[in-house]
């Protein structure tokens, strides 16, 4: 289940062809076995949540009352829903969403199930528009659609392709990476003394690679190891969050996708949360979604991932779940290592 709150591009919508070609590009990727709610304002696509479907009358209810509450918390009073998938596999969970949505505020334009390239009406049964053999979509006539693809939006073939963008990539040396990576954490357990100043170092080597991928660069392996080492500290990682006025949000999307992909597994939690938090800003859903999939994988009571899952899961913005500005957050950190500066060393993995 993945929402994305509150999309910072919005998208014109004049037929529903062109809902059925677009959504997979507010997604980043084609949904199947799903269930789709578009907040519309205005003809204009505000919002997108996807939940999984469900037979289970129990699960069915709970995440459709769960729809609503994320579209009517976040101000999107009218909604188009699109079910993926076969009549029997969709319809159950598409007729309580047209029960419990309208109950709870939020009025439906339409209801339509995709499959195959083609879609049917829930809500229409005229068969001069809605015809029984469903209506054929091609996505390559909608203008919407194409106006994505020029915005540089992308739709993979499924989640799991999308997953697949935080992978290694195929040149990685492994055996090299690891090397390195024990050398400095050899030396950080060394140097982990009080006169040691871990959280300027720290933040330091954040914003060095901030500057660095800002320019069109690329991290070397030192660099990925030192920054999953700084980041095992929590007042570190937390510090390279309130770097999010400071730098735009696509500099932060790629420096932590750079390092998920390139740091040892076992660093992969703090640097995949920050991932999913600068994705969150940007109003993208899907790719916070995977990223903190990536970082529970790694450690499953990972703190910060699991409240940025229930953010997700509401529509909260990043800010609104931390409650507090970002100068008040860096004020509070800079605080807090100055009573104690043992706080900003490295808490290295098991085995490392």
């Amino acid at each position: 289940m993945s929402a994305a709150s509150k999309l910072t591009n919005t998208v014109t919508i004049k037929k529903l062809a062109d809902v059925v070609a677009t959504v997979p590009y507010l997604l980043g990727f084609h949904p199947s076995q799903s269930l789709v709610a578009v907040g519309i304002d205005d003809a204009k696509v505000k919002g997108v949540v996807r939940l999984d479907l469900t037979q289970d009358p129990a699960e069915m209810a709970a995440r459709t009352s769960h729809l609503a509450n994320v579209l009517a918390g976040n101000g999107l009073h009218h909604a188009l829903l699109v079910g993926y998938g076969a009549g029997p596999q969709v319809t159950p969970m598409m007729d309580a969403a047209m029960e419990t949505l309208p109950g709870n505020g939020v009025a439906l334009g339409e209801a339509i199930r995709v499959d195959e390239g083609r879609y049917w009406s829930y809500m229409c049964s005229d068969v001069r528009c809605c015809p029984p053999e469903g209506v054929l979509v091609d996505p390559s006539s909608s203008v919407p659609a194409a106006a994505a693809v020029v915005a540089g939006m992308r739709a993979l073939p499924d989640k799991a392709a999308l997953a697949a963008t935080l992978e290694p990539p195929q040149n990685l040396d492994q055996d090299r990476a690891e090397k390195i990576t024990r050398e400095v954490c050899a030396q950080a357990r060394k140097e982990s003394r009080p006169d040691d100043d871990w959280f300027g170092d720290g933040v330091k080597r954040i914003v060095a690679a901030l500057d660095q991928v800002q320019a069109g660069g690329h991290l070397d392996a030192e660099t990925v190891a030192w920054l999953g080492v700084c980041l095992t500290a929590k007042p570190v990682r937390d510090m390279a969050m309130t770097y999010v006025l400071e730098y735009d949000t696509e500099t932060h999307v790629r420096l932590w996708t750079e390092v998920v992909r390139k740091v040892q597994p076992a660093f992969a939690a703090a640097p995949a949360t920050l991932l999913a938090f600068a994705a969150m800003c940007r109003g993208d859903g899907p790719l916070a979604s995977v990223a903190l999939d990536r970082a529970l994988s790694v450690t499953s009571h990972y703190t910060l991932a699991l409240l940025l899952v229930e953010a997700l899961m509401v529509g909260l913005s990043p800010s609104e779940v931390l409650g507090r500005d970002w100068s008040q957050m860096a004020d509070d950190i800079i605080a807090q290592v100055r009573e104690r500066p043992s706080a900003a060393w490295p808490l290295l993995p098991e085995g490392w």
